[in-house]
């Protein structure tokens, strides 16, 4: 980890302002109040105090030259659960037009809906198993490409991306796929970490002359092309869903209208004549969509902290699967929530990890709050001291539980609490063991004792 994670939440943060008022964002009927900075500020102190308080910036110190991880347990639980997603995915879609984005569009829109009404969920049960299971995908593609000497394509492939790329289209949605892209992209850097001490693949140690060791897989130029690939196919992804999007109400234009009459901003501030000029109408939509989910936590969070006054909604608000589970219980007190945040135009838009806890537990949220940094601090120090190198799985899902801070908690980003239950799960199943045999017996310089 380069960044303590207190130093990585404030520089998250302050990209999102400096985003917000560099580019010519302009609210319409909307106020950003000088109390919602205040208290979006003490949010971030608390999760920062958390952090420092598990642990201070550090070196890394160097990892053990004989300790690796056995994941044979894990890849049984990671590859069955993502062979459930899959088998249980297609059973949901069978019938479905799954690239008619505008009826993806429709869909999710009758599910928002549904879920302000505190009306039951009517997924199959084949989405729902599909939706406990698909996460898995994510901690195998990072166990995958991280950990193995030489990755297997097909296992990528199949227990990696199909769950993942299966869910999101089932969901109409954009967030498992870039969940899943930046997890691939992650789990090549952390390569670099676990194998850039040997040339063979192996930690350091002494080698037996004449034993002949395969050299770790290393990306290459196909690798990097196959990977910029599929990146460049999700990116033309997104963009579709956002122009079907625009479709639905006339064209781009309609959408700028959409913008500034229902979402309250637009994208006629300063300098924002030189956008459309230089890249047109369809060139400055796509800017504002994709800079407007950067900094939409910062407005939205702002609005929370400075009118609502609903009731705590107990983790109904920011996590997927309490949701579902309090609007079969009380779906009228999930409604009268909702409707409260409906009557502040903020429904339906990304609140931020701190309005998402606000809107949960109002100042009690300080408290969760704290604990998370904390973890996050606890991570970053066993991660520093490079004794178990296990703790290298959890980094990618850290860092981007940060980064996505700006649009809601960890747990309730993309499915995040079944992600993390899964994160857990491989953590503990994995064994840290010591590498034995002559190959790695101590070096005459290893074995003279120090002074």
């Amino acid at each position: 980890m380069r960044f303590h994670p207190a130093v990585l939440m404030l520089l998250v943060w302050a990209g999102c302002i400096a985003t917000f008022y560099i580019l010519p964002f302009q609210l319409e009927g909307r106020v950003m109040t000088l109390y919602g900075f205040m208290i979006l500020s003490l949010f971030i102190a608390a999760f920062c105090f958390g952090a420092m308080v598990a642990a201070r910036p550090q070196p890394q110190r160097p990892r053990p030259p004989d300790v690796a991880v056995d994941f044979a347990l894990t890849d049984r639980w990671l590859m069955a659960a993502a062979g459930i997603a899959v088998l249980a995915s297609l059973l949901d879609v069978q019938g479905r037009n799954l690239f008619d984005l505008a009826d993806a569009y429709q869909m999710r829109s009758d599910r928002a809906g549904a879920l302000m009404t505190g009306g039951a969920s009517e997924s199959t049960i084949w989405f729902q198993l599909a939706f406990l299971t698909y996460p898995a995908g994510y901690v195998y593609l990072v166990r995958e490409v991280a950990y193995r000497p030489r990755p297997v394509l097909w296992r990528i492939g199949l227990f990696g991306l199909a769950p993942v790329i299966l869910a999101s289209l089932a969901m109409g949605g954009r967030a498992p796929l870039f969940y899943a892209l930046v997890m691939l992209v992650y789990g090549f850097a952390l390569r670099s970490q676990l194998f850039k001490s040997s040339a063979n693949g192996s930690p350091p140690a002494r080698r037996v002359p004449g034993r002949q060791r395969r050299r770790p897989f290393k990306l290459g130029a196909p690798g990097k092309i196959a990977i910029g690939v599929f990146g460049a196919m999700a990116f033309l992804y997104f963009i579709q869903v956002f122009i079907a999007r625009a479709d639905v109400v006339g064209g781009v234009e309609g959408m700028f209208g959409v913008a500034g009459g229902i979402w309250g901003v637009n994208f006629n501030g300063t300098f924002s004549g030189l956008i459309f000029a230089v890249f047109g109408a369809d060139g400055a939509y796509l800017i504002f969509i994709f800079a407007w989910y950067l900094v939409q936590g910062l407005v939205m969070s702002n609005a929370i902290f400075t009118e609502y006054d609903g009731s705590m909604l107990m983790g109904g608000y920011g996590i997927d699967l309490m949701s579902a589970l309090m609007r079969r219980i009380n779906g009228e007190f999930i409604a009268d929530g909702y409707a409260v945040l409906l009557s502040m135009n903020t429904y339906g838009f990304l609140p931020s990890a701190f309005g998402s806890l606000y809107v949960d537990l109002k100042f009690f949220g300080l408290i969760p709050c704290v604990i998370w940094g904390w973890l996050a601090g606890k991570v970053y120090a066993n991660v520093k001291l490079g004794r178990d190198p296990r703790w290298l799985l959890t980094v990618p899902f850290l860092t981007v539980g940060i980064f996505f801070s700006l649009i809601n908690t960890p747990i309730g980003f993309s499915n995040g609490l079944v992600t993390h239950l899964w994160l857990v799960l491989a953590f503990f199943t994995a064994r840290p063991r010591r590498l034995q045999g002559p190959a790695f017996a101590p070096s005459p310089q290893q074995r003279r004792p120090a002074g």
